[in-house]
């Protein structure tokens, strides 16, 4: 994380990820996607025995990274069939890019060429900021393509979306997508679904107000079944709490919430196992 005591704000999120991982549902695949990770947060990551144990990480080091100092990584659950793994760089000040995940999908009723059919899952942190012109809209276009593609049979995209403008809001049906929050009864404008501006210091609250930055979109054969912010009021340690506050830092793991959502596998669509685990059901979480 881009700020000061990254590694114990890391450590103190990834303890709040295990327990939401235990509390899951043990037929529901889990995949998370992480943005604004740094090469000492991918240290961490892959140290985890949970994780080491239950998820497929798309990079454990940070050669992948159009940029060194910060990138996006996706944890996949190991039991899901991982066909493809890519990213598409796309137009930004910052180094952004769109990492793709394939998970394998069958349909027992479809024809032979759908074999190669796959649930695509895209990672994004969009471009932050204000700028002249609008970047976010270009770099959600550019990914969106990808999740209309023939061989797609239904796509997530997910992450920080920066939504801090007017055109944020419709950037999602610009793009034939739907938005998860919105689509499950979510307001816009709405304390329950804004995910930035509670875990900062006032002043950057009163000059910024809140925003729904972070969202969860989805298209083709696929549907949400629930959708909640999660990460609120989680600290880093307490032991590590005095000092931070004597050093003028917060003691929040992020400024940002994250954002959870339950999904489910439609049309016949299921999802390939890696391997002969039948408790495995077409859910996504």
């Amino acid at each position: 994380m881009l700020v000061p005591y990254g590694n114990e704000r890391m450590a103190a999120a990834l303890n709040y990820l295990e327990g939401l991982v235990a509390s899951t549902p043990a037929e529901t695949a889990i995949v998370i996607l992480l943005q604004e990770m740094t090469l000492s947060d991918l240290n961490l990551i892959t140290s985890c025995q949970w994780i080491q144990h239950r998820f497929g990480i798309t990079d454990k080091d940070h050669s992948s990274w159009l940029k060194p100092h910060y990138g996006t990584t996706t944890l996949v659950d190991v039991r899901l069939d991982v066909a493809n793994v890519f990213r598409v760089p796309v137009l930004s000040k910052f180094a952004r890019d769109g990492l793709f995940v394939d998970i394998a999908v069958s349909n027992q009723y479809a024809l032979a060429e759908a074999s190669e059919k796959v649930l695509r899952l895209c990672n994004v942190h969009l471009e932050s900021l204000i700028a002249n012109p609008p970047v976010r809209p270009y770099q959600l276009s550019a990914v969106a393509a990808y999740l209309h593609a023939p061989e797609v049979v239904c796509a997530l995209l997910a992450g920080d979306m920066n939504a801090i403008e007017p055109f944020d809001r419709t950037l999602h049906t610009d793009n034939g997508l739907r938005d998860a929050y919105l689509s499950l009864g979510g307001k816009e404008d709405s304390d329950e679904g804004y995910t930035w501006g509670y875990q900062v210091p006032a002043v950057m609250r009163e000059r910024f107000g809140c925003s729904r930055m972070d969202k969860i979109l989805y298209d083709g054969d696929v549907r949400a079944n629930a959708f909640e912010r999660i990460g609120a009021g989680v600290k880093v340690a307490e032991e590590k709490r005095g000092e931070i506050r004597e050093a003028g830092e917060e003691e929040w793991v992020s400024d940002h919430y994250g954002v959870m959502a339950d999904f489910e596998i439609s049309g016949d669509w299921v999802l390939q196992k890696n391997g002969d685990d039948e408790g495995l059901k077409s859910k996504l979480s």
